[in-house]
C-alpha cells in the first residue's frame, strides 16, 4: 500500500493507523484511546485579566500536539462554570486561533436555545474553522438555568430531540416553516451555509440508562462523566447505547462514547496528588449539590459531614474516578476504560490547580496520549503504510 494519506482527516488517520497495528499484530485487538480537553472552571466570581488564559494557551497547546478537541460547556447564573455562558462563542475565537483540532459544545442545552439561532451561530464557527464543529446536546438539570426558557423545563427531554432533528435539518439546507411577526407562514433557512455537510453530533447522558439509549436510537454519539455513576454502571450504560444503535439500524461499533475525567498528569505521583489535593476539594465544595446527585439533601449535614464527605470524595476520585497520576500510573485506567468501549477521553484540566503548573504538567498528559496512538502525524501513517 503506497497511497498518500496527506488528505486524510485526523481521525481517519488515527483509523487508519489503528487499522494497520493490527494487521502488524497477528490481527490482535490493538487499543486505542483518543484525548481531548474540556473546561469547566469553577472559581471565576470576580474580574481577573487573564480569566480565559488556560482556556486558550491549553487549546493550542492542543492543537499543536493532535489532541482530538476541545471541549466547552454551556453554563448560567453560577460560579461553577460561570465563565462558559456560550460555547459558540468562545469556540469562534479558538476558531482563529487552532488549525487543526475539533471544536466541541459539550454541550449545548438545547431546551434553553431556539434551535434556528443555534444552527446559525454554529454554521458560523464552522466556517471560520474550516469545518471543525461537532456539538452535543443535553437536556439540562438546573431549573435556575429555565429563567431563561421556563416553559421548557417540564419536558425538556422532548425539547432536547426536537431540537436537534431541527438543528440538523437546517444544517443540511433544508428549511422550516413558522410564522412571522404577522401569522403568516414562511419558510426560513440558516447563513452562512456551513462547510460540514452533516453536523456530528453527541447527546449528553449524565442519568440512567434511558438517555443512552435515546442517543444510540438516534445514531448520535455519546458524552458522559462520572460524577454520578461508577465505571461498573457505565459498562452497563453503554451496551445498552451500542445494541439501541444495532436496533435502530446504526452500526453498533461506529458510535463514539466521550467520558469527561478530571485530569493532572505529572511526573510523580505524590506530587500530583499534593498539588491537587487542596484545589479539587475546593472545586468538590464549590459543586457537592452536583456531584452528590441529591441522596441526602447537602444543606442537612453537619460541617464534620460535609467535610467528611468530600475527603471520601477526593479519595475516591484520585484512585478510580479521575485521570491523577503518572502517564505510567495513569494507563491502568484508561486500558480498563477502553475495554468496556469507551473511545474518548475529555480532560478536565481547569478544576482549580495554578494555570502554570497545569500548563507546564500538559506535557505529561501528552505523552499519555502518545503511547495510545493518538498523536498520528500524516508521516507516521506513511511510514506504517511503507514499512
Amino acid at each position: 500500500m503506497n497511497q498518500s494519506t496527506e488528505q486524510l482527516s485526523p481521525e481517519a488517520k488515527r483509523s487508519l493507523l489503528a487499522q494497520l497495528l493490527q494487521q502488524k499484530n497477528g490481527g490482535k485487538s490493538t487499543a486505542t484511546m483518543e484525548f481531548s480537553l474540556f473546561y469547566f472552571s469553577s472559581n471565576e466570581t470576580e474580574f481577573s485579566d487573564d480569566k480565559y488564559r488556560l482556556f486558550l494557551e491549553g487549546s493550542k497547546f492542543a492543537d499543536r500536539h493532535d489532541f482530538t478537541a476541545v471541549w466547552l460547556p454551556e453554563r448560567h447564573f453560577h460560579a461553577f462554570g460561570g465563565i462558559y455562558p456560550s460555547p459558540s462563542v468562545l469556540c469562534g475565537a479558538l476558531a482563529t486561533v487552532t488549525q487543526k483540532i475539533r471544536l466541541r459544545a459539550g454541550s449545548v442545552v438545547m431546551p434553553l436555545h431556539n434551535p434556528i439561532r443555534v444552527a446559525e451561530e454554529w454554521s458560523v464557527v464552522d466556517n471560520l474553522s474550516q469545518g471543525r464543529v461537532d456539538l452535543a446536546f443535553a437536556r439540562g438539570w438546573n431549573a435556575g438555568d429555565f429563567a431563561l426558557m421556563p416553559e421548557a423545563y417540564k419536558n425538556s427531554a422532548e425539547v432536547l430531540f426536537s431540537g436537534v432533528k431541527t438543528v440538523q435539518k437546517l444544517w443540511r439546507g433544508e428549511k422550516i416553516t413558522l410564522p412571522n411577526g404577522l401569522g403568516e407562514p414562511i419558510e426560513v433557512g440558516i447563513y452562512p451555509s456551513p462547510k460540514q455537510a452533516e453536523l456530528p453530533v453527541w447527546i449528553t447522558c449524565s442519568g440512567g440508562g434511558e438517555r443512552f439509549m435515546e442517543a444510540g436510537a438516534t445514531g448520535a454519539n455519546v458524552l458522559t462523566a462520572l460524577l454520578f455513576q461508577e465505571i461498573e454502571e457505565l459498562t452497563e450504560k453503554i451496551a445498552l447505547y451500542r445494541q439501541a444503535r444495532a436496533d435502530n439500524g446504526y452500526d453498533p461499533n461506529t458510535g463514539k462514547v466521550t467520558l469527561m475525567l478530571h485530569t493532572f498528569v505529572g511526573k510523580d505521583i505524590e506530587e500530583v496528588r499534593e498539588l491537587v489535593r487542596a484545589p479539587f476539594t475546593d472545586y468538590l465544595k464549590t459543586s457537592v449539590n452536583l456531584w452528590s446527585s441529591g441522596k441526602k439533601n447537602v444543606n442537612e449535614l453537619t460541617e464534620k459531614e460535609r467535610e467528611m464527605l468530600v475527603v471520601y470524595a477526593f479519595e475516591r476520585y484520585f484512585q478510580t474516578n479521575a485521570l491523577f497520576g503518572t502517564p505510567t500510573t495513569c494507563q491502568t485506567l484508561i486500558d480498563r476504560l477502553s475495554k468496556i468501549g469507551v473511545n474518548e477521553v475529555a480532560c478536565l484540566i481547569d478544576f482549580g490547580v495554578d494555570i502554570e503548573s497545569v500548563l507546564e504538567n500538559l506535557n505529561s498528559l501528552n505523552t499519555l496520549k502518545n503511547s495510545y496512538q493518538n498523536s498520528v502525524t500524516s508521516d507516521r501513517v506513511e511510514d506504517y503504510i511503507t514499512a
